[in-house]
């Protein structure tokens, strides 16, 4: 019978010192805002926050924790221990880290393309100047300083001033309908204004 109590006593107190070791796991996670994590690859390091992507590619901003800059580089695995807060815009946001880890120099995952032309591409580094404007031509040149180079939209429009093949130049109207424009108005003889409609 006394070996029986011997061996409960032992397995009760081994559950209290593993119950006491995970509840004082738990109070530091919840006293130091480390209660979630995320994984993800460092996209940009900025002064006071991350750039990171997941394993899915989705995007976040990751404040820094107390510590600070550790060491970040681009490319680098973390581990990120918050509160469990992610506010909800595009990237979104992660402000209340409690650490953060690296746990790997060189990720296996790639960072997509288009995810390094958002952060490293800018229509701010580009300039446009006029060289040559005559009524035979337009003559620009577009330098671009970005790393990556910044993406253009292939569609433009030019705007050309044409005669319009219906305007008699007979009544009040001054100028021409074209495709971007309306003609403008006149007094008629009473002296009363007239508006073309359309």
């Amino acid at each position: 019978m006394k070996k029986g109590i011997k061996a409960l006593l032992i397995l009760l107190i081994i559950i209290i010192i593993i119950g006491t070791i995970i509840g004082g796991i738990y109070f530091y996670k919840l006293k130091n805002n480390l209660l979630y994590t995320l994984e993800g690859v460092v996209v940009k390091v900025n002064d006071y926050n991350l750039s990171i992507m997941d394993d899915d590619k989705n995007l976040y901003t990751v404040s820094f924790a107390k510590e600070g800059n550790i060491g970040f580089n681009i490319n680098q695995e973390i581990e990120i221990y918050f509160d469990g807060m992610i506010m909800t815009s595009y990237p979104e946001q992660i402000r209340n880290v409690g650490k953060i880890e690296i746990i790997k120099e060189k990720s296996d995952i790639s960072i997509p393309k288009d995810v390094l032309i958002r952060y490293y591409s800018s229509p701010d580094n580009v300039s446009l100047n006029i060289n040559k404007i005559s009524n035979k031509g337009l003559e620009i040149s577009i330098k671009d300083t970005n790393n990556l180079k910044y993406t253009y939209s292939k569609n433009y429009t030019i705007y050309k001033k044409v005669k319009n093949e219906d305007y008699t130049g007979i009544g009040y109207q001054i100028g021409e309908n074209t495709g971007n424009s309306f003609a403008g108005f006149s007094r008629n003889r009473f002296g009363i204004y007239l508006e073309r409609s359309r």
